[in-house]
């Protein structure tokens, strides 16, 4: 944040939020910060996963090709913000290689690169406004919240005001 970040993306979930944690994402959305965090692989519905069930986190779950809640995403639609696709991956590997790798730590990043680019769009977006645009996504199910996630309805929502 003290050095421009506007957007944090957050792969990993911890079974308890920490006073220090609650601090500091309250911090960075007062900052106009978007947060997005994954909600966590244990295909449990609407767990106490942190940061994902933090106030002001877009917590995001994932989908196979079909999109279907992969089996190990957590879920639920007081949890879940969007989902976004989290089964096979490609990312880099040690070693210099590329690997498949599934899990809901590979799903937020799709979601924080949208608020990205919705941030490029309009320098003043905050996490209220990414996460409104970003809920305009293709409907699933209630338990993968607004749906999984679509630019495209994202960006031209915006377009639209």
């Amino acid at each position: 944040m003290e050095h421009g970040a506007k957007v944090i993306n957050m792969s990993f979930s911890l079974a308890g939020a920490s006073e220090e944690l609650l601090r500091a994402l309250e911090f960075a959305t007062d900052s106009g910060v978007i947060c997005v965090a994954s909600a966590g692989n244990d295909g449990e519905k609407e767990p106490l996963i942190y940061p994902a069930a933090s106030p002001n986190v877009m917590a995001v779950a994932a989908t196979d090709d079909f999109d279907v809640r992969s089996w190990f995403s957590n879920y639920g639609q007081h949890l879940i913000h969007v989902a976004a696709p989290g089964e096979g991956i490609i990312t880099t590997y040690p070693g210099g290689r590329y690997a498949a790798a599934w899990g809901t730590s590979f799903s937020a990043p799709f979601v924080t690169g949208a608020a990205a680019l919705l941030v490029q769009i309009d320098p003043g977006t905050d996490h209220y406004r990414a996460a409104d645009d970003l809920s305009h996504a293709a409907r699933l199910t209630e338990e993968l919240g607004h749906g999984r996630l679509d630019l495209y309805e994202g960006v031209a929502k915006r377009h639209d005001d």
